[in-house]
């Protein structure tokens, strides 16, 4: 399915829906984005993107801060005895705060919800045990449990006897003139000390902690403070002690609720991925499809999303919309006409609207339109040549063909560039007329592209295949990227080499070799 995706640059409305999501959530399912595995889910999301495009034009749009992905915390909080850092516990406040004004939200907007009804899930003994640990600004609260409020009280004592015995030091005479601020102490660490003229530094007893200004000053602690340093490193070390204690304490909580908080971030993603959906529709001015439990569609003035982006930020030319319909009578439409006139971009354009429309994805198209039931869209797009096989265009064309001969069924979408080409022209027809009986007495619908002749009879006679053209201005030599449905392309090289000056009496010869060659089949009868 993948290779079919990238075929039709279905990447490139995951990446225009990932620059909208709002949430790593949201970014990371619009990048992985694919056809939803039932009619029902692909239901669910356009339902959804509908609702949320309400909301967003009602000017109540879904709030959905910039989130950090708290995924790698929750694995590691399913490990017994683990300890959370304090930015992750942070990290999940943040969460479960913008959970609560979701829930807020859902509650107004009911169909946005991921099981289409209800509250979110909130575990209040976690988001109240967060608050008591936790500060406003995000860190752990020096009296965020009892032993905790204590140490730190013993500390703070400590950094003042620790700073008293340094200023102490200072103040004295032989060092006046060598520090900048006798009352200003220096921490290395937890550690206090001086900051001095590196002249004056055979003066103090104590041990060098290091320079500073370029080597001008040193940093020394003098004798006299390293007692009480030693016992406020050693505080330290007990309040680190505690703290991750405390931390540990804190993820058994997270651990009880982790199945609620991931069932959290499930809500965040459908409901983010469904607001990006929205956004989406609204820069194509796309609506809902109808979703048929059938295969067959019926598309009116479709657009390819993509050059209809291109034409709005003015990067590209207007693209030209396609009205186009398959069921059960006319499964397969067979597109003839020069190589220019558009018909690969009719061909991806289909395909890319089925396929968003199986994501659940709204449409660029007017009025009421509907995609059927396809279990799966293969495609053959572009040049298949395979230098690193070795495989020449044709030989790639039939690997591609062998695949989607052997997959294709009733419920299936096929989408084939230029079927037959890359070998002899009469060979290449007669295989194609052959993979068209094929598909077609299977009640597998799609679309063939070609530029080969005889595929045009073909089409007249046989029974479910339906020709189609794409539509060409003879006064300008120029394409009008219309598709014409019940008409069959017409051969142009020779009109296009007379309007561009090829010499009249040499087009005129080439007009009577067509002739004869025309006419070579029954003459050999």
């Amino acid at each position: 399915m993948e290779s079919d995706l990238k075929s039709l640059e279905f990447d490139g409305i995951r990446r225009l829906l990932e620059k909208l999501a709002a949430t790593p959530y949201g970014a990371e399912a619009c990048r992985n984005l694919a056809p939803a595995p039932s009619r029902d889910g692909a239901r669910r999301m356009q339902e959804a993107i509908s609702a949320a495009r309400a909301a967003i034009e009602a000017g109540d749009g879904p709030p959905l801060p910039e989130l950090p992905d708290v995924r790698p915390a929750l694995r590691q909080a399913r490990t017994p005895g683990a300890a959370l850092a304090v930015t992750a516990l942070e990290n999940l406040r943040t969460l479960l705060r913008a959970g609560s004004d979701l829930n807020d939200f859902l509650g107004r907007h009911p169909a946005l919800h991921p099981s289409g009804a209800g509250n979110l899930e909130l575990p209040a003994p976690l988001v109240a045990r967060l608050d008591e640990v936790l500060s406003s600004t995000g860190k752990l609260r020096e009296d965020a449990s009892e032993e905790l409020g204590r140490l730190h009280g013993e500390r703070r004592s400590l950094g003042e006897e620790a700073t008293e015995s340094v200023r102490k030091r200072q103040d004295k005479r032989d060092l006046r003139d060598a520090v900048d601020d006798p009352k200003k102490v220096t921490w290395h660490g937890p550690r206090a000390a001086i900051t001095l003229r590196a002249t004056h530094a055979d003066g103090v007893k104590g041990v060098r902690r290091g320079t500073a200004m370029g080597g001008r000053d040193v940093i020394i602690e003098p004798v006299e403070a390293v007692a009480v340093n030693n016992r406020l490193e050693a505080m330290d070390g007990r309040i680190q002690a505690e703290e991750q204690r405390l931390l540990r304490e804190v993820t058994d909580t997270v651990r009880e609720h982790a199945d609620t908080l991931d069932r959290l971030v499930t809500a965040v993603t459908w409901v983010d991925l469904a607001t990006a959906g929205a956004q989406l529709s609204i820069h194509l001015n796309a609506h809902a499809p109808i979703l048929a439990d059938q295969p067959g569609l019926r598309l009116n003035e479709a657009y390819h999303p993509l050059l209809l982006l291109q034409f709005a930020e003015g990067t590209g030319p207007q693209p030209v919309p396609l009205t186009i319909e398959l069921d059960d009578t006319n499964r397969m439409l067979v597109i003839t006409g020069p190589n220019t006139g558009g018909k690969t971009v009719v061909l991806k354009t289909l395909g890319l609207l089925v396929t968003m429309a199986h994501c659940g994805l709204h449409v660029p198209a007017e009025g009421e339109c509907t995609i059927g039931a396809y279990d799966r869209v293969l495609v053959d797009v572009g040049d298949p040549q395979d230098l690193f096989h070795h495989l020449s265009t044709f030989a790639g064309h039939v690997e591609k063909l062998k695949r989607i001969l052997d997959e294709a069924d009733n419920s299936t979408l096929v989408l084939m560039d230029e079927l037959g080409t890359g070998t002899d022209p009469e060979e290449g027809a007669a295989l194609a007329m052959s993979v068209l009986d094929e598909l077609s007495g299977r009640g597998v619908q799609g679309i063939v592209n070609t530029h080969l002749s005889p595929l045009k009879d073909y089409a007249e006679s046989a029974e479910y295949v339906v020709n189609a053209s794409m539509r060409f201005d003879h006064d300008a030599l120029a394409p009008t990227y219309q598709l014409a449905v019940g008409e069959p392309g017409r051969s142009l090289g020779l009109l296009i080499a007379e309007r561009n000056g090829l010499a009249p009496e040499l087009v005129g010869r080439a007009r009577d070799h067509l002739q004869r060659i025309a006419r070579r089949p029954a003459d050999a009868g």
